[in-house]
């Protein structure tokens, strides 16, 4: 009996095992075709939810539809036009098929297919020096900006109502915000700025349900750590350290990165020897607590004004080692290791002179100068390429050094420079130009570089596809291989490209939103409309 049991049990683990074969095929294929659908949704909907397009601020996008075969064919799908003459440096934010952008007091939501306006909301803040912002961070169906009266409101993604309204500094004390929120962790991330004026730049977390502040870190130390590095005397004023663009931040580690200015006054070192931390560096800090973890100083005792101004970079090398990359208004791209102690090269990206000469009354001609270098875009990374891209201006200006009796009576909210012109006399315009620099991310070995005629203040976008988008000031969107540095487009769109410049898709189809209309003195841009313009491949019939 047992025989024939085992018998007939010989046929049947075979069948257990073809039916064991069976269903481990039918589970790769139904996992093959979740990764396929996880990949054909992305494709279909790829939003760029932060100013960089993801915490590590490389700016990079995965989407493929535009290519360096198809980009000469791109057409214009939408528009909406800022009313305003506004200096536009917004970096626009699309979430679901919305755009949000602002000004520096602005704060529009547009289709992001059509560019029609959905909500607008204008805030009647106090009068300030200038009218910039870079734009809005988004969580959970809100949308967070900061005001340049340091005002930080939160909207109703949807409807643009007013959810909570805070405010995060003096402008009696010359504080007020430029650069871009970020949120995570419940969190939102805001720095003020006012290194001209005699501000100190701070960095501060607020809740996100309510805006009340969690923690908050003096960018120029009044105690403690750093704190010596300035001059003990009370009676000189302490000051410096704005932020101005937007931060990176390690969601691993929860480290926040951020991007520091000048010290006060601008260009009279003798006035605060020392050097003048945190000024000019990155900072490190806790993102839970604000506690400072580490930081970078580039430029000790800067005298030439020479902000980093831009936010840095979180990129991993294909050998898999952790880096970050900075370029500030030094003309330098730097590359450092994720702990930001070791420099592991450090690249000249623009035309560099006369930084080591003293300061005179007569006059001291200097590049990059107080418009050079790399202002509020800065590096972008791409995976595939392992390459760096950043743009710069290329922009010589001489200062006149003032009377010291001039700073004598210096005063949080007054302009604190210790000039007799100001931040400078520029080089004629015709002397000025900008370079687009696309360097090696493992060695610093620059790959290629582009000369423009003039300075390059447009963000960078590097594509999964091979391209390379940024803009110039005689209002050209321009594409390149990102490879090689060939030119493949060179598209009139508006006025001239100083904000963001950014690409994803709705419904499978890939679109690119321009901010352009930089209506600026300092840059002597010819002034116009300032418009966000959206363009995407031609529908097919």
């Amino acid at each position: 009996m047992k025989n024939i049991i085992i018998e007939k049990r010989k046929p049947l683990v075979e069948g257990s095992n073809i039916l064991n074969a069976l269903i481990a095929v039918c589970m790769l294929l139904v996992l093959f075709s979740v990764v396929s659908c996880s990949q054909k949704t992305s494709e279909l909907n790829s939003e760029w939810p932060t100013f960089n397009g993801d915490f590590n601020a490389i700016r990079y996008s995965p989407l493929t539809q535009i290519t360096p075969q198809n980009v000469e064919s791109i057409v214009k799908a939408g528009e909406y036009i800022i009313t305003d003459t506004v200096p536009f440096q917004s970096g626009p934010v699309m979430i679901g098929k919305t755009l949000y952008f602002t000004t520096g007091f602005n704060t529009y939501a547009a289709d992001a297919i059509t560019g029609k306006l959905i909500w607008s909301h204008k805030f009647k803040g106090k009068g300030a020096l200038l009218d910039n912002s870079r734009g809005v961070a988004y969580d959970n169906g809100k949308i967070f900006r900061s005001t340049l009266d340091a005002h930080v409101l939160a909207f109703d993604a949807k409807t643009g109502k007013v959810i909570w309204d805070v405010v995060a500094g003096n402008t009696e004390l010359g504080e007020y915000c430029c650069a871009a929120c970020l949120v995570w962790g419940g969190k939102v991330y805001v720095a003020t700025a006012g290194s001209d004026v005699g501000a100190i730049g701070r960095v501060m977390a607020l809740d996100e349900i309510d805006g009340h502040r969690l923690w908050i870190f003096d960018i120029v130390p009044a105690a403690g750590p750093g704190a010596e590095t300035w001059p003990s005397d009370p009676n000189k004023l302490r000051a410096g350290g704005g932020v101005w663009s937007s931060f990176s931040l390690d969601t691993e580690t929860g480290l926040l990165y951020v991007p520091t200015g000048n010290p006060g006054p601008d260009f009279v070192k003798d006035y605060r020897p020392g050097d003048n931390l945190y000024t000019c560096s990155v900072v490190m800090l806790d993102a839970a607590t604000g506690k400072l973890s580490g930081y970078h100083q580039f430029v000790p005792n800067d005298y030439h004004d020479w902000d980093m101004a831009s936010s840095p970079i979180l990129f991993s090398l294909k050998s898999g080692e952790k880096m970050v990359a900075v370029a500030g208004k030094d003309g330098y791209l730097y590359g450092l290791d994720r702990k930001l102690v070791n420099v592991k090269y450090k690249i000249p990206i623009t035309t560099i002179f006369n930084t080591d000469a003293p300061l005179t009354k007569e006059g001291t001609r200097f590049a990059p100068g107080t418009q050079g270098g790399v202002e509020w875009n800065g590096p972008a990374y791409s995976p595939a390429l392992n390459a760096l891209f950043v743009s710069s201006t290329d922009w010589a200006s001489t200062l006149k050094l003032g009377a010291p009796e001039m700073l004598l009576n210096a005063a949080p909210g007054k302009m604190f420079l210790g000039t007799d012109n100001g931040f400078g006399d520029l080089d004629p315009v015709e002397k000025s130009s900008g370079w687009l620099t696309a360097v090696n991310a493992e060695t610093g070995k620059v790959l290629w570089k582009y000369q423009a005629p003039k300075p390059m203040l447009a963000a960078v976008t590097p594509t999964a596809s091979g391209l390379l988008f940024t803009g110039d000031l005689d209002g050209n969107l321009l594409a390149f291989d990102a490879a090689s540095g060939k030119i493949l487009l060179n598209k009139k769109v508006g006025g001239p490209i100083g904000g963001g410049i950014i690409t994803y898709s709705i419904d499978g189809k890939q679109y690119i939103a321009v901010a352009t209309g930089l209506n600026s003195y300092l840059f002597k841009t010819v002034f116009g409309i300032s418009s966000i313009v959206i363009y995407s491949l031609p529908s097919k019939n």
